[in-house]
């Protein structure tokens, strides 16, 4: 969906409503998932930080993105079109694919993680990167 919206030509504005709507469909269905599975990563005593740490990456990583799709798209003066959004796109799949990627390897260490025999306890340590 989003190649097609960051590809759009002259479009009239109904059909460009319709692929907003769709777009941000499916972006809000990937994120109940990536964050339920991101709240299984600590264990219970860890939580709370583990999330605080995680939101306030996660403000900082949308203050970048904006600056480097910023660096991107372009706009010679104040009437000439946008220029390089098609990239944008293009930059965006591709880290949604790694993204995808890393929420499987994600999954697969949680998986693992509550397969353990019932009697072993868990650390209380963070997933490491060792681990992903």
């Amino acid at each position: 969906m989003v190649l097609l919206y960051t590809n759009l030509g002259a479009t009239p504005l109904w059909l460009v409503i319709i692929f907003n709507v769709l777009m941000m469909a499916g972006i809000m269905s990937r994120m109940v998932p990536a964050g339920a599975l991101t709240t299984a990563i600590p264990v219970m005593q860890d939580r709370g930080a583990f999330m605080s740490i995680s939101s306030s990456l996660q403000q900082i990583a949308g203050g970048i993105a904006a600056a480097f799709a910023g660096m991107i798209v372009v706009q010679k003066d104040k009437f000439s079109p946008l220029e390089h959004y098609n990239t944008l796109g293009y930059v965006v799949v591709c880290l949604s694919a790694i993204s995808v990627y890393m929420l499987y390897r994600v999954n697969r260490l949680i998986k693992s993680r509550n397969a353990k025999k019932p009697g072993e306890s868990q650390a209380s340590e963070f997933v490491t990167a060792a681990e992903l």
